[in-house]
């Protein structure tokens, strides 16, 4: 009866061995332990800027597109109103000038049509008196003899060739009009295009001016104040999001070269499978002893390979929760 009792107990230590590895050393099969990790994030000015508005105080949370500060450049105010004066006067220019093309086409035909009127009237005037020789002739020259032209049907062809001439001088004087100012109207054109791309740069910027969260966070420190002037490259506040954004996973041994960087993996709480999301390894780090929290319960230290995977913003996890990734 002894006998049975001991291997009863050591049947129990056997299970309770095999819950314990189960529950506390999950992802050393087909999943890797990692840690969720917060980076709080920096707000800087890219230029010199007065700070308008400071909505914003340290330990207030905040969600992401709300406003954090609002920055002014005066520098910047002159420079966006003088290209945008640049463009109007280079707008009006070609504006004008395309007047002045129709008004040197319009001249041109007006010079023209005098002359065109005087020749179209000859030849009405040539040919009705042709009509009315025909009419007075008709009677005494027989049809067989009317066989080569009359000096006026001479005439009236002259002033036709001489009508087709002017028409055709008047086209290629239009036609020369109409490049040299089309010339001109593209190099307008060129420099309105360049100075509306630049005017873009500098209106981009003046939004960059009014500074965002980029995910729900919480404030925690302000190093400005509402009126005051700052440089170039200032920080202006920090924030630590709400939600971890990147995951640090710990490979050991032969799982060092599992995730490739690019590749889509899923990140799950440890504790709670549920808490799932989609992440993206972005890159690998050094190998470095696992943080306490990872550590067996062993004299042994664990060194593990650093791999770095970025997670939206909207996640279940918390700040140095322990997860998997598979």
């Amino acid at each position: 009866m002894r006998f049975n009792w001991f291997y009863l107990l050591i049947g129990l230590l056997f299970f309770a061995m095999l819950f314990i590895s189960s529950r506390y050393f999950r992802g050393s099969g087909d999943a890797a332990i990692g840690l969720a990790q917060t980076k709080e994030y920096k707000i800087n000015s890219e230029k010199s800027a007065l700070v308008k508005a400071l909505p914003v105080v340290p330990g207030m949370q905040v969600k992401e597109g709300d406003v954090l500060v609002e920055l002014t450049s005066q520098e910047l105010e002159i420079e966006i109103a003088k290209l945008t004066n640049r463009i109007a006067i280079l707008k009006s220019e070609q504006t004008e000038k395309a007047k002045l093309t129709e008004a040197a086409i319009a001249y041109i035909k007006a010079e023209n049509s005098i002359i065109l009127e005087e020749l179209d009237a000859e030849i009405l005037q040539t040919t009705s008196e042709v009509k009315l020789n025909e009419t007075l002739t008709r009677e005494f020259v027989s049809a067989e003899k009317q066989t080569t032209e009359s000096p006026l049907e001479i005439k009236i062809n002259s002033l036709k060739q001489q009508k087709a001439k002017h028409l055709l001088a008047q086209e290629i004087k239009i036609q020369d009009i109409r490049q040299e100012r089309a010339t001109e109207q593209q190099l307008l054109k060129n420099q309105i295009v360049l100075q509306e791309s630049e005017l873009e740069l500098m209106e981009n910027e003046r939004g960059n001016l009014l500074k965002r969260a980029s995910a729900p966070g919480v404030i925690k420190n302000v190093y400005v104040k509402a009126g005051e002037q700052v440089s170039a490259y200032t920080q202006l506040l920090e924030v630590n999001p709400l939600r971890p954004t990147t995951v640090v996973v710990y490979l050991i041994g032969k799982k060092a070269d599992r995730f490739s960087v690019g590749a889509t993996v899923t990140v799950s709480s440890y504790d709670q499978r549920r808490n799932g999301v989609t992440g993206k390894v972005i890159g690998y780090g050094s190998v470095i002893e696992l943080p306490e929290i990872l550590q067996k319960s062993t004299a042994v230290k664990a060194f593990g390979q650093e791999v770095f995977i970025e997670i939206p913003a909207e996640n279940n996890l918390a700040n140095g929760e322990k997860v998997l990734v598979r």
